[in-house]
């Protein structure tokens, strides 16, 4: 039996991806089940493995069996509704679901983006972050350096500098006046490239998480 999501489930399982290559490695198509505004509707997100065997559906056309199966039908390529949700966030940093569906239904109605007046002119990409709030529909991360014993110190200075191109004099003159700020809005994969260099250090780092949604746990807008 499958399991069967709200709009909601979905659209946090994407927004926990680390990018969009994560996206299209976990997930093929999202399917939705008829008759129903997107808002109320059942999903499910399809792997990329399923997809694989297919049978003729109701209308003929190829659709994979677990599909028909349960009476499924196509509502977008997971990628495709992730670039539907990405232009709402930018546009509306603390979308709420509502704002997420709305702009679904103009999409599938409409096969455009829903433009609230921030898109297609190019303002929003001049909008100042908001604290606890990525810019994008995936999480963002700043990572900084807040203690260092000495006897580490020219260790972390090495790493530091090669991190941030700075010289290792500069390096080590900052971990001498910590904290020392590593990424500033990093994607999932620059902090885990950092984090890696102080972990085989031994050196814990302080991170601060941006999430993507504003009704995530720890955002308080």
């Amino acid at each position: 039996m499958l399991l069967l999501l709200s709009l909601r489930d979905v659209i946090e399982a994407l927004a926990t991806c680390d990018g969009n290559n994560d996206v299209w490695s976990r997930y093929s198509w999202v399917y939705v089940k008829d008759g129903a505004p997107l808002i109320e509707a059942r999903f499910y997100l399809s792997s990329p493995e399923e997809e694989s065997n297919s049978v003729p559906g109701e209308n003929g056309e190829q659709m994979p069996t677990f599909a028909v199966a349960h009476g499924l039908s196509y509502c977008l390529e997971a990628a495709d509704f992730v670039d539907v949700l990405s232009v709402q966030k930018r546009q509306q940093p603390l979308s709420q679901l509502e704002d997420y569906a709305a702009a679904l239904e103009h999409y599938a109605e409409r096969d455009a983006f829903l433009d609230r007046g921030e898109f297609y002119s190019g303002r929003c990409v001049d909008q100042q972050p908001l604290p606890g709030i990525s810019r994008d529909f995936f999480p963002e991360y700043d990572l900084q350096l807040d203690t260092c014993p000495a006897d580490r110190i020219r260790d972390a200075a090495r790493v530091i500098a090669k991190l941030l191109h700075i010289s290792v004099a500069d390096a080590l003159a900052r971990c001498r006046r910590l904290p020392v700020i590593l990424g500033e809005r990093t994607d999932s994969q620059g902090r885990v490239r950092i984090e890696t260099q102080f972990i085989a250090l031994s050196l814990p780092l302080q991170i601060t998480t941006h999430w993507p949604l504003a009704w995530l746990p720890g955002v308080d807008p």
